[in-house]
C-alpha cells in the first residue's frame, strides 16, 4: 500500500515539476517569439467610469473604439499584400551576392496596440543579411563628436574576398573604400538596391491587382523608410462598377492603407530579461544617411555612410511583457487617450484651422517613450484616471526641461531587464525643436490640461517632479548636428 502511495507521490512531483520546467524553459509569447498586429488595448478599472463618460463627452472620444470586424479585415489585406511583395522581393534579391531576406517583423502602435483610430498605417522590419559578408557596427564619431545611437558599417572579410564574390555590390557603390577600409554605403542601398527591388515588385503587384481589384500600389522613401501606399480606386467603368465598389465600402477596406518599409540588418542577438527568464532579442541596424547637399551633413565626413542602431526589438519586447500586467495596460490606454488628442490638433491644420502648437511637433514615438517611461516609474497603477495623471505630469516636465530621452538608449536604469541599453549616451527626441516652439508648446500643454478636467489624478500629476524626473534619465546637451 505505501509503496503505491510512493507512487503516486512520485508521479504528481514529477508532472509539477515538469509543469515548472515547461514555464522556465518554453519561449514566453513575447518579442522575438511574438510577430503578429495586436488590437488595441482598452483597459478601464471600476473606479474609471467617471473618466469614460468625460472621454464620450470629447469630440474625438469615440476613437478609442475599433471595430474588430474591421481590424481583421485590414490587417488581412495588409498581411496578404506583405507576404506577396515578399515573395517577389526575394526573387528579384537573387540578383545581389548574399542578399538573404529573412521576412518581416510587424510593428509600431498597430504591433504594439497603441493604435488609435481604424488601422490604415503598419510599419514592419525587412529582417536581411548579406551571406558571406562580415560586418561590424562601429559608433559614430566626426570630428570628435559622438553621435549616440548612430554608426557605420565596417566591412572585416578580406579585401580579396570581397573583391572576388561581392562585384555588384562593389559596381554600384554599396561596397565602398573610406579610412583604408571597406564599409557599407547607407545611401546606395538604400536607394540603389531596396528601392530598385521594391519598384520592380510593385509594378509587377500592381499590373496583377488592376486586372482583378481597383487597387493602385505608390512608392515613396523617407530614409530609413520606404512607404508604400495602397489605394483604393472607384470603379468608372464596367457592368459591374456599382456592385464592385458597394462591396468594397461594405468591406471596411479604408481606401488609403499606409506601409512602412524599413529594410534592417540584423547586427546581433542579445539578452533581454522575460518574466521568468532571459530571452534572445534581436539588435538591428537601419540606414540613416544624409545627403550631401543639405547643411547639416557637413558636421559628418561620411554622411551617405551613416546608420542608426534601432532599438525595436527592446521596444516590442518591453511592450509585449507590459501586456499582460493590467497596471501598465492603464499607461497604454492613457497613452492611446494623449495620442487621440493630439490627432484632433492635426488634423485641424489638414482642414486648413489653426491646431494646437503642441501637436506640431510631439509625435507618436515621443509618446510611446513616455509610456515606458511612466511604467517604470509607477510600480503599480489602480486605474486609466492615476495613469494619465502621471502620463501627464512626464510630459509637462520633459516640455519644461526641453529634454526627452528616448528610453531604450543610454538608460542606466535598464542594466537589469537590458544590460546592452544601459551603455552609451543617450538621445534627446527634442533635439531640434527650436526654443520658440518649446514656449508655444508648454503653452498649449494648459489647453490640454483643460480638455481633460476631471479625467486624471492630481496628485499623481503632482508626484512628478523635477527631481524625480531626472532620477530616471541624464541631463543631455542638444547636440551641434543631428539626425531626424
Amino acid at each position: 500500500m505505501e509503496a503505491a502511495w510512493l507512487v503516486v507521490v512520485f508521479i504528481i512531483v514529477a508532472i509539477v515539476f515538469g509543469i515548472y520546467l515547461w514555464w522556465q524553459f518554453y519561449p514566453q509569447n513575447v518579442g522575438i517569439n511574438l510577430n503578429k498586429w495586436q488590437y488595441p488595448v482598452k483597459e478601464f478599472s471600476k473606479t474609471d467610469d467617471d473618466l469614460q463618460k468625460r472621454l464620450k463627452l470629447l469630440e474625438c472620444g469615440g476613437d478609442l473604439d475599433i471595430s474588430e470586424k474591421d481590424w481583421n479585415t485590414t490587417i488581412s489585406v495588409v498581411n496578404e499584400i506583405l507576404e506577396t511583395l515578399l515573395q517577389a522581393m526575394r526573387s528579384e534579391a537573387q540578383e545581389y551576392e548574399g542578399l538573404i531576406l529573412n521576412g518581416y517583423r510587424k510593428q509600431g502602435s498597430a504591433r504594439e496596440g497603441l493604435k488609435v483610430r481604424a488601422p490604415d498605417e503598419f510599419d514592419v522590419l525587412l529582417e536581411y543579411r548579406i551571406e558571406g559578408l562580415s560586418v561590424e557596427a562601429k559608433p559614430l564619431i566626426d570630428f570628435g563628436i559622438s553621435y549616440p545611437g548612430l554608426g557605420k558599417m565596417k566591412i572585416l572579410t578580406p579585401r580579396d574576398k570581397v573583391n572576388k564574390h561581392f562585384k555588384t555590390w562593389l559596381g554600384k557603390g554599396v561596397i565602398v573604400m573610406h579610412n583604408s577600409s571597406y564599409y557599407l554605403n547607407a545611401r546606395i542601398l538604400h536607394q540603389s538596391i531596396f528601392e530598385s527591388i521594391i519598384d520592380k515588385c510593385r509594378e509587377k503587384i500592381t499590373n496583377i491587382t488592376e486586372q482583378n481589384l481597383p487597387f493602385q500600389l505608390t512608392r515613396s522613401m523617407h530614409p530609413p523608410s520606404i512607404n508604400i501606399r495602397i489605394e483604393r480606386k472607384v470603379v468608372n467603368s464596367g457592368r459591374w462598377r456599382r456592385f464592385i465598389n458597394w462591396i468594397l465600402r461594405k468591406a471596411n477596406i479604408p481606401e488609403v492603407i499606409d506601409i512602412d518599409i524599413v529594410p534592417a540588418m540584423i547586427i546581433g542577438m542579445e539578452k533581454a530579461k522575460g518574466s521568468r527568464k532571459f530571452m534572445d532579442c534581436p539588435r538591428y541596424a537601419v540606414v540613416k544617411w544624409k545627403d550631401e547637399r543639405q547643411q547639416s551633413a557637413s558636421c559628418f565626413d561620411a554622411p551617405a555612410m551613416i546608420w542608426r542602431f534601432c532599438t525595436s526589438g527592446y521596444e516590442k519586447h518591453y511592450m509585449d511583457l507590459a501586456r499582460k500586467h493590467k497596471g501598465k495596460r492603464y499607461i497604454m490606454t492613457a497613452c492611446r487617450i494623449i495620442k487621440m488628442l493630439i490627432n484632433k490638433e492635426k488634423e485641424k491644420r489638414r482642414r486648413g484651422y489653426q491646431p494646437l502648437p503642441i501637436s506640431l511637433f510631439l509625435r507618436s514615438y515621443d509618446l510611446k517613450n513616455i509610456s515606458f517611461y511612466c511604467m517604470m516609474y509607477t510600480e503599480s497603477v489602480k486605474g486609466v484616471h492615476e495613469a494619465l495623471g502621471y502620463f501627464l505630469g512626464f510630459l509637462k516636465i520633459s516640455l519644461k526641461e526641453e529634454n526627452l530621452p528616448q528610453f531604450f538608449t543610454g538608460n542606466k536604469n535598464l542594466k537589469e531587464e537590458f544590460p546592452a541599453c544601459a551603455e552609451g549616451g543617450q538621445i534627446n527626441l527634442f533635439r531640434d525643436v527650436p526654443q520658440g516652439t518649446f514656449i508655444q508648446a508648454r503653452s498649449s500643454f494648459d489647453t490640454i490640461l483643460t480638455q481633460l478636467f476631471g479625467m486624471y489624478d492630481t496628485e499623481a500629476f503632482k508626484s512628478v517632479t523635477r527631481w524625480k524626473f531626472w532620477k530616471f534619465v541624464k541631463p543631455i546637451q542638444n547636440q551641434a548636428c543631428s539626425i531626424v
